[in-house]
């Protein structure tokens, strides 16, 4: 999650390079003929990806800030496994490079890209020889064979399939002929040709028996990145020169249709590149079938853009998005609905008719998909006055991009072994919503052995399970502790929190008897806390050697009546048959998303019972108030509402 404010400043300086130039140039140079160097390498997750794959394949890569020299394959290592992780590009190049080597090869990706089809990837590759299998726990696998040369006929406009075709021929040193029916991206086929390869060009490209040469090359700009930019510069009234950018026919999508539109779009152009300057209002949008084969990846941003803007807007032929990171037609209805503005899909066209006013601190879902969270992000910070997007990932193809937007968040996170079902997210975008703080929020699931390293690299982290009195040692804290940050001494807010969950409720802790059930290091903090509020309290834990470590070190008695019990152990067989004492007027459940017995006792016997959830709030305001400086006042009932949305399987 990502709180934005509409607080922000476009910084065109802070674009990287073109990560589908990246992918080729790395690829081509890990297969050529000497050493070669490439600048202005985008540093994205999903070039980072084909680095290590190439790596797993015998090419030797240096990276120096993002700067690649690149020491070409000798031998190719065979039976490797690719985790191309959400990159669909790695998989789907390489697939072609493994077929052409005749090596065997299995690849594997994240969640998101094993859902992504690839049959019709492979069946050009099987069309030259290429022996493929599907076996389980990989999304394909590549077997040794001898590729022949051949004419290929391309069934889907896509530039990635066609230079998996050309780079599977290049390393086979056959001749193939590919020949498109609608022109898709130039830049495997130009880059072969610039790098000394024997290659004709057009709709019908032939790629003749050849080897690329040692280069030396700068990557531009990439377009799709400063697609982003331009639109808050266009929603914001402002206009910025965007240099070097790659500006090929077939990159240039977003500019046409914004031309189209009425934008006045200045382009200075030199062998494919160049620079380019937006001004102007933007009218209805119309893009036909290859104005969206062109702006494929910038359609997300352009349709965001259309959501500002009064009147009807259509994008033909969008069936290609249902097939990407998510099912982004879907998605892009859905973010028209959060603004307030109507969105359909006809079968063929995305079509959204607004009335160029859109909601005010709109919460996105980015579905995980990293071109859908940027244009997400343009909403908030130069439409809706600010917001929050879940889920974001834009380190997937544009890491910079906050920076590059004007953008300082703080960064914060929930640390613990596994903390895949914390509604801690959910709890700090609430808060950075009402207190207008622009900040991520991640949750983290981390071993023992790496918390130190991953709490330094935050601004601010809530600890939990079973990490509190490992972080209590790593800062010196005398008690477990929930809450560190770089500015604050490491604290707990666990006893805090309780007191406010049970004032809440009528409750005022200070002077009270209580029996607490554990002593893991939310019920240690929490007796620390409450013996300064003059608390008598008589604690129990399945293991009687922890509870009586407690009890000697807070000089705790016997409470034989208590007022209430705290408990922070989970629903167990234990708990369970743990007695409600007659004396109890509330019992606090410190866990949640479970059930407890002790909550159905107290609930069958008419007395109060305290929901972990609203422990988790109080203490959570608590920390961020460490963090920010800034107290938000209650709002329970707004997080409650969310929590309520939330079943726990």
């Amino acid at each position: 999650m990502i709180n934005f404010t509409s607080q922000h400043q476009v910084r065109p300086e802070f674009l990287t390079g073109d990560k589908s130039i990246s992918h080729r140039a790395l690829i081509l140079a890990a297969i050529s003929d000497g050493v070669c160097k490439i600048r202005n390498l985008s540093p994205c997750d999903d070039v980072r990806a084909t680095v290590a794959c190439l790596r797993k394949l015998g090419a030797k890569i240096y990276l120096r800030k993002n700067t690649a020299t690149v020491y070409p394959i000798v031998k190719a290592n065979t039976d490797v496994t690719f985790h191309c992780h959400n990159s669909g590009t790695t998989a789907r190049l390489l697939a072609g490079v493994v077929a052409g080597l005749g090596i065997r090869a299995k690849f594997t990706g994240d969640k998101s890209l094993s859902a992504r089809p690839m049959l019709r990837l492979l069946q050009p590759l099987q069309r030259l020889g290429a022996q493929v299998s599907f076996p389980n726990g990989c999304m394909f696998e590549i077997m040794p064979s001898v590729l022949h040369g051949g004419r290929i006929e391309a069934e889907h406009p896509s530039a990635q399939i066609k230079g998996a075709v050309l780079l599977a021929a290049l390393c086979a040193g056959q001749c193939v002929t590919y020949r498109e029916m609608v022109p898709t991206r130039t830049h495997t086929e130009d880059m072969i040709a610039a790098f000394g390869g024997k290659i004709s060009t057009g709709n019908e490209i032939t790629l003749y028996p050849c080897a690329v040469g040692a280069f030396s090359y700068s990557v531009p700009d990439d377009m799709s990145s400063a697609a982003f930019l331009m639109a808050m510069d266009l929603l914001d009234g402002v206009s910025h020169t965007y240099r070097n950018l790659c500006l090929s026919a077939e990159r240039c999508g977003f500019l046409d249709i914004l031309q189209k539109s009425g934008v006045k779009v200045e382009r200075d152009v030199h062998n494919g590149c160049g620079d380019v300057r937006l001004s102007g209002k933007v009218g209805e949008i119309f893009a036909d079938e290859q104005d969206v084969v062109n702006a494929i990846d910038e359609i997300p941003v352009l349709a965001a853009i259309a959501l500002t803007v009064r009147g009807r807007h259509v994008f033909c032929g969008v069936e290609e998005l249902r097939k990407k990171e998510c099912d982004r037609v879907q998605a892009i209805i859905d973010t028209a609905h959060a603004c307030g503005q109507k969105a359909h899909f006809d079968g063929h066209s995305l079509v959204i008719e607004s009335d160029g006013v859109v909601r005010r601190n709109v919460r996105f879902n980015s579905f995980g998909d990293h071109r859908m969270a940027m244009s997400q992000a343009v909403l908030c910070l130069s439409a809706c006055g600010g917001g929050s997007v879940d889920d974001w990932c834009c380190e997937v193809s544009f890491p910079d991009f906050l920076r590059a937007a004007g953008v300082t968040p703080l960064n914060f996170a929930v640390v613990g072994r596994d903390v895949s079902r914390s509604l801690s997210p959910l709890l700090m975008r609430n808060l950075a919503e009402h207190a207008k703080v622009c900040c991520t929020y991640k949750a983290i699931s981390v071993g023992g052995g790496k918390l130190k390293k991953v709490l330094q690299t935050l601004d601010g982290a809530n600890v939990t399970m079973p990490y509190k009195g490992l972080a209590a040692e790593i800062y010196g804290a005398d008690i477990p502790v929930n809450t560190v940050g770089k500015n604050i001494a490491p604290q707990s807010t666990d006893g805090k929190g309780a007191e406010r969950a049970c004032q809440l409720h009528g409750i005022d802790l200070r002077g009270k008897s209580l029996w607490i059930l554990g002593a893991g290091g939310a019920a240690q903090a929490c007796v620390h806390y409450l013996s300064q509020l003059g608390c008598r309290m008589q604690v129990f834990n399945r293991t009687p050697q922890k509870a009586r470590i407690l009890t000697e070190k807070y000089r705790l008695t016997t409470v034989p009546a208590p007022d209430g019990v705290l408990s922070f152990v989970p629903d167990c067989k234990w708990e369970r048959a743990f007695p409600l004492p007659q004396s109890a007027g509330f019992v606090l459940v410190a866990a949640y998303g479970g059930g407890s017995g002790l909550a159905e006792k107290a609930a069958k016997r008419g007395i109060t019972v305290v929901d972990g959830k609203e422990m988790l709030y109080f203490q959570g305001a608590e920390s961020f108030a460490l963090w920010t400086g800034t107290q938000v006042q209650n709002d329970y009932p707004s997080f409650k509402g969310d929590c309520d949305e939330i079943t726990f399987a």
